[in-house]
């Protein structure tokens, strides 16, 4: 379980969904050539043949570890990227060490890749699920995909230079602990009369 920070976590998501561009890993997907890629086990990363490399934040083993410890709790990805099998391709080659080497692909129960609005697939997840989208936590690295608060989302904006690092990820937990039930407040929530 994560260590407190000072506000004890008494609930957790039923959901944590990551983005996959600037906030698994440092990169477009489809900025690379494109497969075939292969895994490199020493560098735990994915090359392929014009020398394009692509891997995890050196954070999100350890987040991935702690989410697998939470009870009921499911992981979901959600990218709008232009590339969504190149995407698909990384996710089944990336592995976790910490978790007996196992794919990303293998570790994630709910997967929406393909180009289009967040809500769309914060929408598809939650009718998949049946998980409310008041139960999700969303990391991302960018703040138009923060619309997903119109559905209840919790969202958290993700430093694109670090990715999701295990700090970033205990404070989301326990802002969500803290306020899960209550919607996150939209700016025009602040100009009610």
């Amino acid at each position: 379980m994560p260590k407190s920070t000072g506000n004890p976590i008494t609930k957790y998501p039923k959901m944590i969904v990551f983005d996959l561009d600037y906030t698994l890993w440092p990169d477009w997907i489809d900025s690379t050539s494109g497969p075939p890629f292969a895994y490199d086990e020493q560098t735990q990363s994915i090359f392929n043949m014009q020398g394009d490399r692509l891997s995890f934040y050196c954070h999100i083993a350890k987040v991935i570890q702690m989410i697998k410890s939470f009870p009921g709790t499911t992981i979901a990805l959600a990218s709008r990227t232009e590339e969504p099998e190149w995407a698909r391709i990384a996710i089944g080659l990336l592995r976790i060490p910490e978790l007996d080497n196992t794919s990303l692909l293998e570790i994630v129960d709910y997967m929406e890749i393909y180009p289009g609005s967040k809500i769309n697939h914060f929408k598809a997840l939650s009718e998949k699920s049946n998980i409310d989208c008041s139960e999700m936590i969303f990391f991302d690295d960018e703040h138009r995909n923060s619309e997903v608060t119109k559905l209840g989302v919790h969202f958290v904006k993700v430093d694109a230079r670090k990715g999701v690092t295990v700090d970033l990820f205990e404070k989301a937990l326990e802002r969500y602990s803290k306020h899960s039930g209550k919607k996150q407040a939209k700016i025009n929530d602040f100009f009610k009369a």
